[in-house]
C-alpha cells in the first residue's frame, strides 16, 4: 500500500516548483535542505514543519497554512496561525535579493552571524536595563 500520507501538502510542492520553475534540487537549494527531504515532501511522505516551513514559506511567497489547504479552503489535520501575508518594502526586498544571489554556504554564514548579532543586542538590552534599574535604587 503506496497510500500518500500528506497529499494537499505534496500537490502544494508541487505548485511551488512549477509556478518558480523550480525542480526538485532547485527547492532544496532555496530552503538549505536535501534532495531527498524536498522528494519526501513531493511524494507526500513527510511535511515542513518549524524553520523548514518558514523557510519554505519565505521563498515560495506563501503563507505557511497555504501549504496546508486544498483549493477549496479545506484544512489537513492541522491548526491554522492566522497571520496575514503582508508586502516587503524595499529595504527588505533588496536584502532578499542580495541574499538569493549569494552561495549557500555564505547564506548560512550570515544566518548565524545575523542571530548571533542579535542575541548580542539583546544582551545589551538587558544589561542597560540593569544598569538603569539599579541606578533608580
Amino acid at each position: 500500500m503506496n497510500k500518500v500520507a500528506h497529499p494537499v501538502f505534496a500537490k502544494r510542492i508541487k505548485q511551488v516548483m512549477t509556478e518558480n520553475g523550480w525542480n526538485m534540487a532547485d527547492l532544496a537549494k532555496q530552503v538549505m535542505l536535501s534532495h531527498t527531504a524536498v522528494q519526501n515532501w513531493s511524494k507526500g511522505k513527510t511535511v515542513a514543519s518549524g524553520e523548514r516551513l518558514k523557510r519554505l514559506a519565505a521563498v515560495s511567497r506563501k503563507p505557511e497554512h497555504w501549504f496546508f489547504m486544498d483549493e477549496d479552503g479545506d484544512a489537513e489535520n492541522v491548526v491554522l496561525t492566522t497571520s496575514a501575508r503582508r508586502e516587503l518594502d524595499e529595504k527588505e526586498e533588496a536584502l532578499l535579493s542580495l541574499f538569493n544571489q549569494l552561495p549557500e554556504a555564505e547564506k548560512l554564514r550570515l544566518i548565524l552571524h545575523t542571530k548571533t548579532v542579535l542575541h548580542e543586542i539583546d544582551l545589551l538590552k538587558s544589561d542597560v536595563f540593569d544598569i538603569i534599574h539599579n541606578q533608580q535604587k
